[in-house]
């Protein structure tokens, strides 16, 4: 297998699954977009093994065994799966620690197991391993000016990370039994679990989602903030995922936080007026 092979394998997965990942990968160099098709096809594959499992097998035993033949792969720089064979080449050609790829797959199998988050930090915690380290892996790929950058890399990544759970609230509810709303936070609020699984758009809900919105765009605020000490020709792509990104909580927000009824989702159009207006630094 060669890595071109590779890739192009990668790529056919990343259309497949994200439209709006596909459409901001476009703009970076074809080198990066290569490593970026690799990149998201290694996160996609655990994530999915832990989604949608096949027939009785355990997701976490499958992972587990997934990890012991990435380590192989890294490790010898041999693979028959196209996924593997092209982040050992991905890795060791931008110099990204193995620990960050382990780290992921161990924060997925922690999704086969906990589905309840106590306190922000707690789901921080989980967040590192499930979307920072995807933030602080791109960064070693795109390049950067000022090592400072891997923490904004990792607030984006956070960002992204509450984004998807205040949009998936109730697909990760009923079809995993997952809340990734901290459990004390609830609380303060007045929600319930039992609000959710009966899709009450309480004024108590509004009001805490109101709050999980704007810890994300805090978050989104604080990420760019650090575009600039990209790779030049990175910080487009960059700056546009994140608007990309950011968008589905203007769509959150303007469905009244009513999550339940109908799915946060971008639109062709939509995407296209956000290409014509990001401007990165």
């Amino acid at each position: 297998m060669t890595y071109k092979e590779a890739v192009h394998y990668c790529k056919r997965m990343q259309k497949q699954y994200s439209t709006g990942y596909s459409f901001a990968t476009r703009f970076f160099t074809k080198e990066s977009r290569e490593a970026v098709f690799v990149l998201y096809a290694f996160f996609r594959t655990a994530d999915e093994i832990v989604d949608n499992p096949h027939g009785d097998e355990s997701p976490a035993h499958t992972l587990s065994e997934w990890k012991k033949e990435w380590i192989t792969a890294y490790t010898t720089g041999v693979s028959e799966n196209a996924v593997l064979f092209g982040m050992t080449v991905v890795m060791r050609r931008y110099s990204i620690p193995l620990e960050l790829s382990t780290i992921f797959i161990d924060s997925m199998i922690q999704d086969t197991k906990k589905n309840r988050y106590a306190t922000y930090t707690e789901l921080k915690e989980y967040m590192y391993g499930s979307a920072a380290v995807v933030g602080l892996m791109l960064t070693y790929i795109v390049g950067y000016s000022d090592s400072v950058a891997f923490s904004y890399a990792e607030k984006l990544g956070y960002a992204m990370q509450l984004t998807n759970f205040l949009r998936d609230i109730r697909e990760d509810y009923e079809l995993r039994n997952r809340i990734y709303l901290p459990e004390n936070e609830m609380k303060q609020f007045g929600v319930s679990e039992d609000d959710i699984k009966n899709h009450r758009i309480t004024l108590n809900f509004v009001h805490l989602m109101e709050m999980q919105v704007g810890r994300a765009r805090q978050l989104y605020k604080e990420a760019n903030f650090a575009i600039p000490m990209l790779s030049s020709r990175a910080r487009f792509p960059i700056q546009l995922a994140s608007n990309l990104y950011e968008r589905v909580l203007d769509v959150v927000e303007d469905n009244d936080y009513n999550i339940f009824s109908k799915r946060a989702r971008v639109t062709t159009i939509e995407k296209f007026f956000i290409f014509l207006n990001t401007h990165a630094k």
